[in-house]
């Protein structure tokens, strides 16, 4: 579901993680894309900035989550191999 929110409209990504920078700077990227969609695709740079940010920030959470699950389930497992 991320994936298309980020894809068609990233700026709500940014909102709904209230990363509220990165936001902006997103916003401003999506808006130039926006604004500029019609001389001679120059928006589609804007707009692949804006999803590749937004994408970019949603593989780093989903990476670091993966890393607290791999820690977790390991503390878990050596707890139980020194008792």
């Amino acid at each position: 579901m991320m994936y298309l929110v980020i894809l068609f409209a990233s700026p709500i990504y940014f909102i709904v993680r209230k990363k509220w920078g990165a936001f902006v700077l997103n916003s401003i990227l999506y808006f130039l894309a926006l604004a500029t969609i019609l001389f001679f695709g120059i928006g589609v740079f804007f707009w692949l900035l804006a999803v590749g940010h937004a994408g970019w920030h949603l593989r780093t959470e989903l990476m670091q989550e993966q890393a607290r699950m791999m820690a977790q389930e390991m503390a878990k497992e050596m707890r139980l191999n020194k008792s």
